[in-house]
């Protein structure tokens, strides 16, 4: 079932404003040895651990107006799902603070294998900023990931694909359906509305899940599968395959 084209064009704005705003998230940071007066990313106190298997670690973030983490530093990968339109500040340490707005439903990457960095976040919005960071703490698989089939668009928008994953971006209006797509091993997906989904897997029966902005689940297998709206407003959802 195809979404309307007025949803569709709004996807495709909302990624480009995710683009334009988020990446100075991670453009004025610092790359270097984990300097004085800054703490690990797992000991800041406003890092709390939503979930970790061994292959990625999850950490949300929300700070209102005013809050801000300590100064710290990411040693992995990760990508950033960004949950409430806020507006947030930027600090790299010995660096200048930046602020700027960030849409909900951005997604953006920070890189830092072998070139950690060090930042502190603040809140600055009347809306709380909302993040869950993704690290990724394997090794590339890039060579097999980045040949797996990509989702029809619509319904799916690509926000981002580098060598260490392939972000999607799906609006769905009530009772429309995804039609089917493969599902790659190692997928996260993540709420960005309320709303409830119904999951149609190959040889399986239908799954459903309720779900608020923030909620996430992890996709260990493979699958094909379609995705329906079963609620009566809107959904959106990002989905991040890790390679």
């Amino acid at each position: 079932m195809k979404i309307a084209t007025w949803d569709t064009r709004y996807a495709l704005r909302l990624v480009v404003i995710a683009g334009m705003c988020v990446g100075g998230f991670t453009s004025a940071i610092s790359h270097a040895q984990t300097p004085s007066g800054a703490v690990p990313v797992s000991a800041e106190p406003e890092h709390r651990i939503r979930f970790d298997n061994g292959k990625v670690r999850m950490y949300e973030v929300l700070l209102p107006k005013g809050k801000s983490t300590l100064q710290h530093e990411h040693n992995a990968d990760n990508f950033q799902i960004f949950f409430n339109t806020s507006v947030v500040i930027n600090e790299p340490q010995g660096g200048k603070q930046m602020s700027f707005p960030v849409p909900a439903g951005a997604v953006n990457f920070a890189s830092a294998t072998g070139k950690p960095y060090t930042h502190r976040v603040e809140g600055n919005g009347d809306t709380p900023f909302r993040v869950i960071a993704l690290e990724l703490l394997g090794a590339s698989q890039a060579a097999a990931g980045s040949d797996s089939t990509k989702r029809p668009s619509p319904p799916f928008t690509v926000a981002l694909e580098n060598a260490r994953g392939r972000a999607y971006r799906v609006i769905l209006n009530p009772g429309e359906s995804t039609g089917p797509f493969s599902r790659a091993a190692n997928t996260a997906m993540f709420a960005i509305s309320s709303g409830r989904i119904s999951e149609q897997a190959e040889g399986r029966a239908s799954r459903l899940w309720d779900f608020d902005p923030g909620n996430f689940r992890w996709n260990e297998t493979p699958e094909k599968l379609s995705l329906k709206n079963e609620s009566s407003a809107r959904i959106e959802l990002v989905e991040i395959e890790i390679y």
